[in-house]
């Protein structure tokens, strides 16, 4: 129980008879969920924009806090430096891909048909920086432990992409290969589809996708 909340029997905060009970008191630091996003969330969401937007050293925790409306006080009271925020904000991203990449596999229709669309969201997404440019920039300022954590919450989208190109291949529905190297090889071609110079080449990312999703499989099946 959070010593500023009450406890089960409503003792905590009790005032004499006949007075208003005086109001719960915060930790110092302690925010208020904004609206319905908690604003721990508010502040990862907030920060992965802002990362994947302008990298990792042009980013300051002032500017994550003002983008929130709360204090600088109220983002070091979720998270200690800028360094753990990041790990957070970008192990959350990579999470929320794996379960959004996840729900297209699990529909009905082909692989590829599943995989077409998985590249169509994907490409649709404003990525200024690369991801592998990113972390390469921010690996001078992670420890071990960090740049560990988001490399297996990056691993884990290449282990369902895996599961299904293992099946496939059982299947019958693409030539047998090694189903890591080809979970691999797609979101290489995503990462490069998301260049801005690529998207340039077509006239929409549903497009860029569908030829991009061409090239893949014509190596696959």
């Amino acid at each position: 129980m959070h010593p500023s909340q009450p406890d089960s029997h409503g003792e905590a905060g009790a005032s004499p008879k006949g007075q208003s009970p005086d109001p719960v008191k915060r930790a110092p630091g302690r925010p208020r969920a904004e609206g319905h996003l908690p604003v721990r969330d508010l502040i990862l969401k907030t920060a992965s924009n802002l990362f994947m937007e302008q990298g990792y050293e042009p980013v300051s925790l002032n500017q994550i806090a003002e983008l929130c409306g709360v204090t600088k006080a109220t983002v070091y009271y979720h998270f200690d430096s800028k360094p753990s925020l990041f790990t957070a904000a970008v192990t959350r991203m990579l999470q929320f891909a794996r379960m959004g990449t996840e729900r297209i596999l699990l529909q009905e229709g082909s692989l590829r048909e599943r995989l077409l669309q998985v590249a169509e969201k994907r490409l649709a997404m404003v990525q200024h920086i690369e991801f592998e440019a990113l972390m390469r920039e921010a690996s001078h300022y992670l420890d071990s432990g960090q740049r560990t954590a988001i490399r297996e919450a990056e691993q884990q989208l290449h282990d369902l992409l895996s599961d299904h190109f293992e099946r496939a291949v059982a299947d019958g529905e693409v030539k047998k290969g090694n189903p890591m190297l080809m979970a691999h090889s797609y979101t290489a071609l995503l990462m490069i589809g998301n260049r801005q110079a690529a998207k340039h080449i077509y006239a929409s990312t549903k497009e860029l996708a569908q030829q991009i999703m061409d090239m893949f499989w014509s190596g696959v099946a």
